[in-house]
């Protein structure tokens, strides 16, 4: 094999990596294994935990590792459950200590906290993970919300920010009654069933929250059941990070 042919196949190797996985433009992953019909099920957790029995039960009917992201107040306060997620083989990383929002909603580019607040808040949020024996290497941040500089400050401390893949309404199943913005759950699978039909959902981050205000009574979490079922009818495998 000549120089210039491995040369061209180290590219294609590379090219066929990249490929793989969808950045978004302040540099977080927001899809991955774009190759595979494979999904990746989020779930994140801060005040309230009504949910996650009910998610757990349904991911373990159907054989189904998920990836639940989990600040440093929801460790500390569910020590047991959290230690039950990563013992059934679940992932679980970071999503800030006091679920803090790092960068305003309309000037992205702008930090409402210091670096070194912002630093020290996923610092507290690893310790506390790490107390209960779980080093992991991924974090989604709170509010679902990042810039270039979230990144870059989460980058420094060995974290890969990901974030949920655009496209669904699954990341309003928290709205209640009283937003302008609230979303039903019946629109939520909708969302999901419009956008799998028309684009597909390969190597999708498809975002739910296990626990949302009791003023939501209409819980999405509830249809995760029937969402897996149907998913896998049409193809797809779940993994975690």
């Amino acid at each position: 094999m000549t120089r210039a042919t491995l040369c061209i196949l180290c590219l294609l190797i590379n090219l066929s990596l990249s490929a793989q996985n969808i950045v978004d433009k302040e540099g977080a992953v927001v899809r991955s294994d774009t190759l595979y019909k494979s999904i990746k099920l989020c779930f994140t957790g801060h005040d309230y935990d009504e949910g996650f029995d009910h998610v757990l039960r349904i991911l373990k009917k159907h054989k189904v590792e998920g990836s639940f992201f989990l600040t440093g107040d929801f460790v500390r306060s569910h020590k047991r459950l959290v230690k039950t997620i990563a013992k059934q083989g679940h992932f679980v990383g970071a999503h800030s200590d006091k679920h803090l929002l790092y960068c305003d909603w309309t000037n992205r580019d702008s930090l409402l906290h210091s670096t070194e607040k912002i630093k020290n808040d996923i610092l507290q949020n690893l310790l506390a993970l790490k107390q209960l024996g779980i080093h992991p290497k991924y974090f989604m941040p709170p509010y679902e919300w990042h810039n270039k500089k979230v990144v870059e400050i989460a980058s420094g401390l060995n974290q890969t920010t990901i974030n949920f893949s655009y496209g669904t309404r699954s990341n309003a199943d928290y709205t209640t009654p009283d937003m302008p913005n609230y979303t039903s759950s019946k629109a939520i699978l909708k969302s999901i069933y419009d956008y799998e039909s028309l684009k597909g959902m390969n190597g999708f981050h498809l975002l739910i929250h296990p626990g949302t205000s009791p003023k939501r009574k209409d819980k999405f979490y509830f249809h995760l059941d029937t969402l897996i079922a149907t998913l896998k009818e049409k193809g797809y495998q779940f993994s975690k990070f």
